[in-house]
């Protein structure tokens, strides 16, 4: 079998499977995700052709991800599927090894993939990241105003979220073009999104299977980000607040009883660790101590997997949560960037 790049004149047939698996109910994935399925991005799928179809794919969309002072190329995994009639051929497998392949090849040496099975398990792929929900009950002391971000509304205010988002430490690069396409959509995490907005922060809500609304992206001075939550759940009940180990002050912000670890909701691998070590010198230089620089080269000496696992922490892991000495690093959470 051959694993090959879309060209555009196929590209309405790759939309046709990837609706009909996850889009059985209506829908457009082609719509949800257009930055993955955009002409620009075509040579980024990958597929698999029987019989005169496409009957196996898988999307990559290359992002940077700022980490403190360093920037690291990345790729996102998504829309990976093969066509019922067709599975159980390796397909899947033979997929993810050109994905390997062609990220290195564009530097990228960190792969997050929106699924967590066994073919991404055999591959190495592991949970990785440390991330947090916090219960935000209604009915707070908080009265701070708010506003729902609407298509349209102005320019100044698509301006000031875009400024909030660039201004966070560990975060997706996002284009200003992209991000407004984001903002149009309002969709994140695979769900219809409201984006809130108030003078010195902004917050993306979907609503969970429960209807419980679950803030997924947030930006913005933390003490703001925590009153405009609060708010939101005086107005419209208790809010999940999802933050990462980055969000040092909001977590300790809105810490409480029934704050939980919890895990990315995916997986993640490093493809080249030296690859990846280069790519965050510039924040490993500010950062590690003479115990970093020990840890970083017991590191070194793990498989893939392990190493991803260290590096980023891990609810697999027993790696001490405490940010000391560099380790572990904090992963941004998906919010709009889900593909």
């Amino acid at each position: 079998m051959s694993v090959r790049r879309l060209p555009e004149s196929r590209l309405e047939e790759a939309v046709e499977l990837s609706d009909m698996i996850f889009r059985s109910k209506g829908g457009s994935m082609r719509k949800d995700f257009p930055l993955l399925f955009s002409k620009s991005n075509l040579q980024n799928i990958l597929y698999i052709e029987k019989d005169g179809k496409i009957v196996s794919m898988l999307g990559l969309l290359f992002r940077k991800i700022q980490f403190f002072s360093a920037r690291v190329q990345a790729v996102l995994v998504g829309s990976v599927c093969t066509h019922p009639s067709y599975r159980g051929r390796g397909y899947s497998t033979e997929l993810i090894k050109e994905a390997e392949k062609i990220s290195l090849e564009r530097k990228a040496p960190l792969m997050m993939i929106s699924g967590d099975n066994s073919i991404y398990r055999k591959f190495g792929a592991v949970d990785a990241g440390i991330y947090f929900t916090h219960k935000v009950e209604s009915n707070f002391f908080s009265k701070v105003k708010y506003v729902k971000y609407k298509k349209v509304s102005s320019t100044a205010d698509r301006d000031f979220i875009i400024l909030l988002h660039s201004r966070e430490n560990v975060r997706f690069v996002r284009k200003p073009e992209d991000f407004q396409k984001m903002i149009e959509l309002s969709r994140a995490v695979d769900r219809p999104a409201r984006i809130f907005v108030s003078e010195a922060a902004y917050a993306v809500m979907v609503r969970d299977e429960h209807g419980i609304n679950n803030c997924v992206e947030s930006a913005g001075n933390p003490i703001a980000i925590a009153d405009l939550v609060r708010s939101i759940a005086n107005e419209d009940g208790m809010v999940l607040m999802h933050t990462t180990l980055a969000n040092c002050a909001l977590n300790s912000l809105l810490s409480n009883e029934n704050t939980k670890r919890r895990r990315f909701m995916g997986t993640v691998k490093v493809l080249n660790k030296k690859m990846l070590i280069e790519q965050l010198t510039p924040y490993l230089e500010e950062s590690l101590t003479d115990s970093g620089t020990e840890r970083l080269n017991n590191f070194m000496n793990m498989d893939l997997s392990d190493f991803t696992r260290s590096i980023f922490g891990s609810k697999e892991s027993d790696e001490n949560l405490s940010n000391i000495s560099a380790f572990p690093i904090p992963l941004p959470d998906y919010g709009m960037d889900y593909v």
